[in-house]
């Protein structure tokens, strides 16, 4: 009997270990240390620079809407592969633009996963953990969607240090914005490359520009990779060069939690704050083409197109609700489904072993018998005779 109980516990642990490691992976979504990774192509030209991680079968959709798969990877240097020129148009990947029905405005939430992330130029660092000037480009943002017509909820919660855990600690913070039902999430950062691979100009003004990531752990990916080819459809549309390209990295990045969720890498920190400061305004700018605030006194035209299959429904067209609660089924409640699973699993391991070990169910049974009646009395002590 002490052998099973030795094997029930160790089966326990493993069973106990394993989704913490599954979790560590899906989580482990934290930037190189130090400089950046250079991604060529077969012919040796740059497909894309980043100080994100990158590992073979990453994808990158680049400003002209190419398809790149990520084949190797060895140390700073990466190779990739042409899957398919002009993977889709922008003009189409544009949302219809749907009036707001409800009196409320749409909820924009802010948020920042790597809160000490600055700018060389302005803070002659690239970290300032506990006050780092990203935030300050989440302010750029914020105020120019106030300004549109939007609410906003901008959390400056921080999440520091800056390491592979910070994305579970910044889900903490997701998961409370959630309970406003805001109609979109965006994770603002900066992003590590050299700075002439995020500069542009834009309406005469020094501005950067910006990359979309999104998870490829996120089960629901794809939904997640529509509503960034719609971003970048629209943005592409009011502000070409704006969008530098969509990421498709290791990682979930939380996004699995909602599908308006989007991560924002925001120049690199060799560009200036007041160039991602301009870039996150004119992104403010793009949202009412998914999420039209009531200011801009559309109606609900019947006619409009439905949105494409698979596309997040826009919680401000009064046809669906906002980012939902968390059910049973959401990433972030089920770790107590799992515990519940371990139990049950060790259960019928538990029947399973009396059977195999005693060659029928009346002596598995007789076995139980005993060891109830012995084993749990010697440990919790002698049972008191009734009178």
């Amino acid at each position: 009997m002490f052998q099973f109980l030795t094997a029930l516990t160790a089966l326990f642990f493993l069973l106990c270990i394993s989704p913490a490691v599954t979790a560590a992976a899906v989580f482990d979504t934290g930037e190189i240390n130090s400089g950046y990774i250079t991604v060529l192509d077969n012919k040796g030209a740059t497909v894309f620079t980043t100080g994100l991680p990158v590992y073979p079968g990453d994808e990158y959709i680049n400003q002209a809407n190419d398809l790149f798969e990520i084949t190797t990877i060895d140390g700073a240097l990466g190779t990739a592969r042409l899957v398919q020129k002009n993977i889709f148009s922008s003009s189409d990947q544009t949302l219809p633009a749907q009036g707001n029905t409800n009196v409320t405005p749409p909820l924009i939430a802010i948020y920042h996963t790597h809160d000490d992330e600055s700018f060389i130029p302005n803070d002659g660092r690239a970290t300032i953990p506990g006050n780092g000037s990203i935030m300050r480009v989440g302010d750029a943002f914020a105020q120019r969607l106030s300004e549109i017509g939007y609410r906003v909820d901008h959390d400056k919660t921080l999440h520091d240090p800056h390491d592979a855990n910070a994305y579970q600690r910044s889900r903490r913070t997701f998961i409370k914005l959630l309970k406003n039902q805001p109609a979109a999430l965006f994770d603002v950062h900066r992003d590590s490359a050299p700075a002439n691979d995020y500069r542009t100009t834009i309406n005469g003004q020094e501005a950067t520009k910006i990359l979309l990531v999104v998870g490829r752990q996120n089960p629901n990916r794809n939904i997640t990779l529509d509503y960034a080819k719609a971003i970048k459809g629209a943005a592409d549309s009011k502000y070409p060069g704006l969008i530098r390209g969509i990421f498709m990295a290791h990682g979930n990045y939380n996004e699995d939690l909602s599908p308006r969720a989007m991560l924002l890498e925001i120049g690199t920190q060799y560009n200036t704050l007041a160039a991602a400061e301009h870039s996150a305004a004119l992104f403010a700018d793009v949202v009412p083409s998914f999420i039209v605030p009531p200011s801009y006194g559309r109606t609900a035209d019947p006619a409009s197109p439905p949105a494409k299959p698979g596309m997040p429904p826009d919680p401000s067209s009064g046809t669906a609700s906002p980012a939902a609660p968390l059910s049973p089924a959401s990433p972030a409640v089920a770790p107590y489904y799992d515990i519940l699973a371990i139990l049950g699993v060790l259960f019928l391991g538990s029947i399973l072993y009396l059977y195999l070990s005693t060659g029928s169910w009346r002596e598995a049974k007789q076995k139980l018998n005993r060891f109830r009646k012995w084993e749990f009395t010697n440990f919790l002590g002698p049972r008191r005779k009734r009178k």
